[in-house]
């Protein structure tokens, strides 16, 4: 049995590695599964199962059991509908403070397809509402879908409207007889509030066996999360009846109480757009106004987040292409958001293979970088990377750039390419992984958001911090290891200098406000000349004084090089924090 590590909220990273694991928040995220030890009767009965299982005083034994295999339970028994509502799904409006709609499967006709809502009670039950306490809210659309196991499903969508921002309703639908469950979900703030989000890559493959632990794994981490984001191919076969009912089976109750942001793979097309896409997903009418993109292309606000998904499945129809590529930037460009999210299918880098995706590059690459998207989360690729462009980079573990992710959260897995699909377009990978499962944990707060990748066993597998201030200037941040808190990491404008002479230093990675000793010191090979050196930039050197990291953990400041530096030495500026202890190239003194 494992226990998963703790993830802590916090808006101030707060760390650094002495021991096995990374921190981050001040918490370890790659602590050590330890197993729950056996107790004797456990360890017993361990030993003896490998031979016999006792069954009600009865020894049995491989060989008792019969030679024929039960026949597999028929797909179209499993999966068919019937007037009791399955496939509930919570399906974000454009104004998810006031509004919310919900989709489900069930036999009901467009005349009898409802549902009831209520502010949520305290109990339900023996206890009946208050008169006039539940409100009845006709289907606004019914649309059978022919499948492939020889009948229709029919999907329903409600829209319910006038509600009250940051409110929990209860709610359940049906055809005013046959009733799904009362379920519970909370509107949107409306205005900015802290939320967390999951997000998954390609589920697709093993969608019944593989794809569900993920699923619960993520939603036990995040059981606040208030919505889900696929990044495309949620099932294989794009009319499949049998893997769409997978898909919801995986999700199960968590669907209806969670909203769901989806854009489809192209796995969700086959000849067209899937038939089940638009009556189980949809989405707002408010993409770039082509038919072939409704509700495929779209953004959604939530608390302070723009969400825009895209269909990368058009790149090669030029004219589809360019309407969403306008779309993409007037939506970026007019954005009262402080932070903004996109999610596509095929990624700007590849991390697999030979793959490439040139036009997505070309044309919706430069918008993310100009008008400050903070994550871009794709999948395809069936594998994860996680990087940025080269020329964002600020330090050792400080970009201050677009934050680029690929995931896979199905079984089905591909090899890693060395990231030549990065270092061939600008741009670097950080943290890769293969033959892995994983979900992706976002956190949200004012100035921050966090983010960290999980193997589906729920270890701690990437994270990053990023930082923002109200100007938009932003840095994100890895997470700090003792290895990546030390050495060269301070940036000068210049290397040689005069006695009395400024030189402008910057340095990232600290704490906001963390206090910052600045020192000038002779370099270890010209201190150890005269006498000194301790291996950590010479001997205690000249005090300069102290500094304040800002908002976004970064330091910079002038520093006048000292009367007594000696002509032809080297020295450095060396920054002693309680989190970082790093310096800058040698400065020779000239004269």
């Amino acid at each position: 049995m494992i226990v998963s590590g703790t993830w802590l909220n916090s808006p101030r990273p707060a760390v650094i590695a002495a021991g096995r694991g990374s921190f981050l928040n001040g918490v370890e995220v790659n602590e050590p599964r330890k197993p729950w030890p056996l107790r004797s009767r456990q360890a017993k009965l361990a030993a003896v199962g490998a031979g016999a299982l006792l069954i009600g005083g009865l020894a049995i034994g491989p060989a008792a059991i019969g030679a024929a295999a039960p026949p597999k339970y028929p797909a179209a028994e499993q999966h068919k509908p019937s007037p009791v509502p399955d496939r509930i799904i919570l399906i974000p409006t454009a104004t998810p403070a006031t509004s919310q709609r919900v989709s489900w499967r069930a036999e009901a006709t467009a005349d009898t397809a409802q549902a009831e809502i209520l502010i949520a009670p305290r109990a339900l039950g023996q206890v009946q509402p208050a008169a006039g306490a539940v409100t009845n809210v006709k289907a606004i659309a019914s649309t059978p879908v022919n499948t492939t196991l020889g009948y229709a499903s029919t999907y329903h969508t409600v829209e319910f409207g006038g509600l009250r921002p940051d409110t929990r309703y209860t709610y359940r639908v049906g055809d005013g007889t046959n009733w799904s469950p009362w379920t519970d979900f909370t509107t949107a703030a409306a205005g900015f509030e802290p939320f967390s989000f999951i997000y998954y890559g390609d589920a697709q493959n093993y969608i019944d066996s593989a794809v569900p632990r993920v699923f619960r794994q993520a939603f036990g981490d995040r059981p606040q999360a208030k919505a889900i984001v696929n990044a495309g191919d949620l099932i294989d076969s794009a009319n499949s009846e049998e893997q769409w009912g997978q898909w919801f089976q995986a999700g199960g109750f968590i669907d209806g109480q969670v909203n769901n942001i989806s854009v489809p793979g192209n796995h969700e097309y086959s000849g067209g757009l899937s038939t089940f896409w638009r009556p189980q997903f949809p989405y707002p009418d408010n993409g770039p106004g082509n038919a072939e993109l409704k509700q495929t292309a779209y953004t959604v606000d939530y608390q302070g987040v723009r969400f825009v998904g895209l269909d990368s499945n058009v790149q090669s129809n030029a004219s589809l292409m360019a309407a969403q590529t306008a779309w993409l930037e007037s939506v970026l460009k007019d954005n009262p958001n402080k932070w903004t999210v996109v999610t596509f299918h095929h990624p700007v880098y590849s991390t697999t293979g030979t793959r490439n995706n040139p036009n997505v590059r070309a044309q919706w690459a430069p918008l993310f970088e100009k008008y400050g998207v903070d994550l871009v989360l794709q999948g395809h690729d069936h594998s994860y990377g996680r990087g940025n462009q080269v020329a964002a980079r600020k330090s050792t573990t400080v970009h201050n750039g677009v934050a680029y992710v690929v995931s896979v959260s199905g079984g089905k897995m591909y090899a890693l390419n060395n990231g030549e699909n990065w270092t061939g377009n600008g741009a670097e990978v950080r943290s890769t992984s293969q033959n892995t499962q994983l979900y992706q944990l976002i956190d949200v707060a004012e100035d921050t958001i966090t983010f960290e990748a999980r193997y589906a066993n729920g270890e701690h597998h990437d994270g990053f911090l990023i930082r923002k201030n109200d100007k938009g200037e932003r840095t994100v941040n890895e997470i700090r290891t003792a290895e990546n808190t030390v050495g060269e990491q301070v940036t000068v404008d210049k290397t040689s200098v005069r006695r009395a002479e400024q030189v402008k230093i910057s340095a990232y990675g600290y704490d906001p406000g963390e206090k910052v000793a600045v020192w000038w010191r002779e370099r270890d090979d010209d201190a150890a000349r005269h006498g000194g050196g301790n291996g950590n930039g010479g001997r205690n050197g000249t005090l300069i004084g102290y500094e304040k990291a800002d908002e976004l953990g970064r330091v910079e400041e002038t520093v006048r090089v000292p009367s007594s530096a000696k002509r032809g030495d080297a020295y450095v500026v060396y920054l002693d924090s309680e989190h970082q202890k790093i310096a800058s190239p040698a400065i020779t003194v000239t004269r």
